[in-house]
């Protein structure tokens, strides 16, 4: 995958240089067909660190810069008064400042993007080929002769009366290439006849080329593996630490000029030469006094290119004076000969690239790759319009002391959210090959730890994770296998022939035969406990549970795709057509990926019916990538092309809130840790909760606990006593635990179930004296 994001054809927001104020903004780019009728919700991604996706190509009065992801459009923004203008072929075929030529069968149209003026200089068809652009004139190439050499000739503009010379040579030119030009003329590579490689000065007033003096820098290198810069006064080229700096007034006179960088880039501003090495590890570009001195930083990061602009001064996307922030800025060279850096336009911040998305009970993380990798959560209402927070509520970032971040996010794998609070993602252990799951809890200062699944599993996958439970599908030894783990008590349950699996809860469902039964096995006793008959009537060849309902198909082709709800007992058939699509299942509702975007399905009426689509397939391209539906709710997450977070609602009941798995001892004991946890997992938010114990002895009940709002888990470490911060009496008790749904919608669930009271208390509460 590319490192920068999508930009789509966003307008680039570019600021004026000092003095000015206007900024002109972009235009979203990516954007669902239509609001989605269960509410929707977007946060853009932040800014990165990596310069943006702009390539500077032009300097006058103005800058032209071109989207490098897109291509197009291209932008030229006066520095002067904000104005954006949109030349009508891009970057042209030569531009010069506010200057670009579009290139047509007879004639070159060259439009000042300033001025807004336009003129025609005729081309004879397939004879010459346009080089560079002067004010007065076009520097064109003719195609090679019988002898494989090359002519320049210079065609005459509006205001010049020489309408077409050609340049006189001082050899036979062959293999050419412009690498620089400005207002007077044109920097040349090229080999002679003698298969000797040279560099030529085209100066326009005379037509004439000249060469440039043989040293070992000037002349033995090929341009492409020599930097080479062509300034107003100085032309300069590098072979490693070494600079021969040219005067374009004498060519006889040159400088030799040590550097402390191998440079990638050169470019002469007056009497200093500034170089930048891309390679190094602080790649900042250095300004070297022509006449010799110390060298001194003038931009802290450049992107791309220097660039020679119709001043004189030195143009670069680029970073400076210790700021984070890209710009188009200036080097310049003052009246007094000394260099000053300033901002000539602002450019738009490029949001840094996400890639992946967890998304479990209204708790999304998604992953963020610039210069370092790292994690940001946002948390998602679960009640009445959607809403996500702006704000990142946590964050991890990848370091030498959170080494584990990009893989439970899955920078190196598949990732999912488990409905608890946590995230995991699969990678090899560091130590040793095994097959490991990475767990995050997902929140400010969350713990994460490794738990060791399988010695010898390849093209493994998460198929699903709910709670403690994750199951896993991979090779061993060649074959397609299944594996159950508990990520709790950090070992693997089961490792299992490969077949068609879901997991909801404590419960692992499979096909039972081949008519369209499906079982749960209940993954704390290992018996099944539940059988549904989905109505197919062929064995399930895709398997995705969600509590009461189930989606199917009957073969890889996406053949008889069914949703079926079990309390209703009614089987609704989808209408997907041809090869099996990617689609997710949530609470009474579905999405598909296709090949032009994503389709939500609410299935809650008791039919399918296409609520929303988006525009375009989701970023990062893929199947199944770049979008998220949350199991435990009624959301769907995915990122468009800008990498903006949209979350989109579903409209209708969700299903009744219900405890799907817990883990509570037979006898809660205070006197040792393990004996006072209790967990308790949910189907979907909670806005909260209430613990009663009811002693089987004296039928008298005591409130133990009670809380807020739980997304996913109750999680209760007890110590012991009842609200009132009194010790409860040892004895047996019934437990009921009482929780309210977050989204208002069903009716409060009951849990009940016996358990042992055993600590320091005494029955009836005596203490001992």
């Amino acid at each position: 995958m590319r490192v920068s994001r999508a930009v789509g054809a966003a307008v680039l927001a570019l600021a004026t240089c000092a003095g000015a104020s206007a900024i002109v903004t972009a235009d979203a780019a990516a954007t669902p067909t239509a609001q989605a009728p269960g509410g929707e919700a977007t946060v853009s991604a932040p800014p990165g660190a990596w310069p943006p996706e702009l390539a500077l190509h032009a300097a006058g009065t103005g800058v032209l810069l071109r989207n490098t992801y897109v291509k197009e459009p291209t932008y030229w923004q006066s520095t002067a008064d904000g104005r954006q203008v949109t030349p009508d072929c891009g970057i042209g075929v030569v531009r010069l400042g506010d200057e670009v030529a579009c290139q047509g069968p007879t004639e070159l149209k060259i439009r000042n993007l300033a001025s807004g003026t336009l003129e025609s200089v005729p081309l004879q068809q397939g004879q010459v080929l346009p080089q560079a652009l002067s004010p007065t004139q076009v520097l064109a190439i003719t195609p090679v002769d019988a002898d494989g050499h090359h002519t320049f000739r210079l065609l005459g503009r509006a205001g010049e009366p020489r309408k077409d010379v050609t340049v006189a040579l001082p050899e036979a030119v062959n293999n050419v290439s412009i690498v620089g030009s400005d207002a007077r003329g044109a920097l040349v590579d090229y080999w002679d006849d003698q298969r000797m490689h040279r560099l030529g000065l085209i100066d326009y007033a005379t037509a004439t080329m000249k060469r440039l003096p043989h040293t070992s820098t000037v002349s033995d290198n090929p341009a492409s593996f020599s930097p080479i810069g062509l300034g107003t006064k100085w032309i300069a080229v590098a072979d490693g630490y070494q600079a021969t700096l040219v005067s374009r007034e004498d060519l006889t006179v040159t400088r030799s000029l040590p550097l402390d960088v191998d440079p990638t880039e050169l470019l002469p501003v007056g009497d200093w030469l500034l170089a930048h090495d891309r390679s190094a590890g602080e790649p900042v570009v250095k300004a070297y006094p022509v006449g010799g001195g110390a060298s001194r930083p003038v931009l802290d990061r450049l992107d791309r290119k220097l660039l020679l602009g119709t001043d004189g001064s030195a143009y670069a996307l680029s970073t400076a004076g210790g700021s984070t922030r890209w710009a188009v800025n200036q080097v310049a060279v003052d009246d007094h000969g000394a260099l000053r850096v300033r901002e000539a336009a602002a450019v738009a911040a490029r949001p840094s690239d996400r890639r992946t998305l967890t998304f479990a009970q209204g708790a999304l993380s998604s992953l963020h790759v610039d210069f370092s990798s790292y994690v940001l959560g946002y948390r998602t209402s679960v009640k009445g319009p959607v809403t996500v927070s702006g704000t990142p509520e946590w964050r991890c970032d990848h370091t030498w002391q959170d080494p584990y971040c990009p893989y439970q996010s899955g920078r190196t794998g598949v990732h999912i959210a488990t409905g608890d609070g946590r995230i995991v993602g699969l990678g090899s252990g560091e130590s040793s090959s095994a097959l490991t799951a990475y767990v995050r809890e997902a929140r400010p200062g969350g713990a994460n730890r490794t738990v060791r699944l399988a010695n010898d599993m390849q093209d493994y996958s998460i198929l699903g994770a709910s709670g403690r439970y994750l199951l896993v599908r991979g090779k061993e030894n060649g074959t397609e296998r299944l594996l159950v783990a508990d990520i709790d008590a950090g070992r693997t349950l089961d490792v299992k022939p490969a077949a068609p699996a879901s997991l909801w809860g404590a419960e692992l469902w499979q096909p039972e035969g081949d008519k369209g039964v499906v079982a749960a096995t209940d993954l704390r006793t290992g018996k099944i406990t539940r059988r549904v008959d989905l109505g197919t009537g062929c064995r399930p060849y895709e398997l995705q549970v969600n509590g009461d309902w189930f989606y199917s198909t009957c073969s890889a082709e996406g053949t008889g795709a069914t949703a079926y709800h079990a309390s209703s007992g009614k089987r609704i058939p989808l209408p997907f057509l041809g090869s099996l699509p990617t689609v997710r299942l949530g609470d009474g509702y579905l999405v598909q990926q296709t090949v032009d975007g994503l389709r939500l399905y609410n299935l809650r009426s008791g039919t399918a019916v296409k609520e929303h689509e988006t525009a375009e397939s989701p970023s990062p391209v893929g199947f199944g990538r770049g979008w998220a539906v949350d199991a435990f709710g009624g959301r769907l997450a995915y990122l468009d092309r800008e990498d903006t977070l949209h979350v989109v609602g579903v409209t209708g009941a969700t299903s009744p809130l219900a405890v799907i798995d817990q883990n509570l001892p037979a006898t809660l004991d205070t006197r040792g840790a393990g004996g006072r946890q209790a967990r308790w997992w949910l189907s979907k938010p909670a806005a909260s909760w209430n613990l009663v114990l009811r002693n089987k002895a004296t039928g008298l009940s005591t409130a133990v606990r009670s809380g807020g709002e739980a997304r996913g888990v109750i999680d209760l470490t007890w110590d012991g006593k009842d609200k009132a911060g009194r010790a409860v009496p040892n004895g047996t008790y019934e437990w009921t635990l009482t929780v309210v749904p977050a989204d208002g919608q069903g009716s409060r669930v009951k849990a009940t179930g016996p358990v042992t009271v055993a600590g320091p208390g005494l029955p009836g509460g005596l203490r001992r004296p």
